[in-house]
């Protein structure tokens, strides 16, 4: 079956997906995913994220926002980056690894990418073409609920005031607090995304970052080797549901054109491919020693920065279900909003030829 992809222009985009066994894998991966999105992530999927008690000792700039409790991923990257404001991405990985192990955490930073990134290449959050800049912050506490964490809604407010400094104004804010921003449940959630992702153009920087509960859940697909769906875990979780990766695939990712840059923070368990990109780098011991042998501080051995890694539980045919399943909703009026380039779709109907 083929993907049609009409992006506002005369120009219409046919992706023939029958034939994907004869292309490469970096071929493969660009017709999965149209955008440039990049992830970080706190820890493998197997682990489970640190919520810190005062993140005063990871020693931020005093303008960097609220102090007191906060994930460890959020702030040991806006440690590295207030510390070297333009870092290579193998550096930013690097620093990061390095605040987390000193604080005594065991989490492993990880990247992972719809493109084979060059880790020697600049860190970037905003395409050399400009464009607009939109940022969905996402921070639960779980205020009153068994399962309570404190740090999640300071970890927003740290991100939004990084952000304003890199230029970024169109922010919407989902919180568990008084006053900030709309209360974090799975319906607000998913709108969250589609708001995101609405307009999306290419040359656009458009940003998503979650600080809250990570967990696992059976997976019902059939499509992840480990046989567990990564999901994040909205406010009000125990009436509504887990959020699985699936729909953030569905309702985020796949939406978006070519030419447009997507940047993730997910500070939160379980988070190592919750996206399930084409390719992956996890900043471990065995990876970076050869790195950076003397530490961050050090000299940095060029030579051994190696590639991303292949995603061994990247499914081209996944992508393509996805896909179909996203347009069949569109089509039976199931999916309430069509996002970005996609929606003209809705308004031509079926008959089309979509699918």
């Amino acid at each position: 079956y083929q993907r049609r992809v009409h992006g506002g222009s005369s120009n219409n985009q046919d992706f023939d997906f029958s034939d994907w066994r004869s292309l490469s894998y970096e071929e493969r991966a660009v017709k999965a995913i149209p955008a440039t999105v990049r992830m970080f992530s706190g820890c493998r999927d197997e682990q489970t994220s640190a919520d810190v008690s005062n993140t005063a000792s990871f020693g931020l700039p005093e303008n960097s926002g609220p102090g007191g409790a906060g994930g460890a991923c959020t702030n040991a990257m806006l440690l590295a980056l207030s510390r070297n404001p333009r870092p290579t991405w193998i550096q930013l990985l690097e620093e990061m690894r390095a605040i987390i192990k000193q604080k005594g955490f065991q989490q492993v930073p990880e990247l992972s990418s719809s493109r084979q990134e060059n880790l020697k290449d600049p860190f970037d959050l905003i395409p050399k073409t400009g464009g607009n800049r939109k940022a969905l912050l996402i921070g639960i506490n779980y205020v009153g609920q068994k399962s309570e964490l404190r740090g999640c809604v300071n970890d927003v407010k740290k991100m939004k005031q990084y952000l304003q400094n890199q230029g970024f104004s169109d922010f919407k804010i989902l919180a568990d607090a008084d006053g900030i921003g709309d209360r974090p449940t799975r319906d607000n959630i998913f709108a969250g995304f589609e708001w995101l992702a609405a307009g999306a153009k290419p040359g656009d920087s458009l940003f998503f970052h979650y600080s809250g509960h990570g967990s696992q859940t059976g997976d019902t697909s059939g499509d992840e080797a480990e046989g567990k769906d990564e999901t994040i875990v909205p406010v009000d979780y125990q009436s509504a549901g887990q959020i699985i990766d699936d729909d953030i695939l569905k309702r985020l990712v796949l939406p978006l054109p070519e030419g447009c840059q997507l940047s993730v923070v997910m500070d939160c368990c379980h988070s190592g491919s919750v996206l399930d990109l084409p390719y992956t780098f996890q900043a471990n011991d065995s990876s970076m020693g050869p790195i950076f042998p003397q530490g961050p501080s050090g000299q940095m051995n060029q030579n051994q920065v190696p590639p991303m890694n292949q995603n061994p539980y990247f499914h081209f045919e996944k992508f393509a279900r996805l896909l179909s399943s996203l347009f069949s909703n569109i089509q039976s009026g199931n999916y309430g909003a069509v996002i970005g380039n996609l929606t003209e779709m809705n308004s031509i109907g079926q008959g089309q030829g979509w699918w």
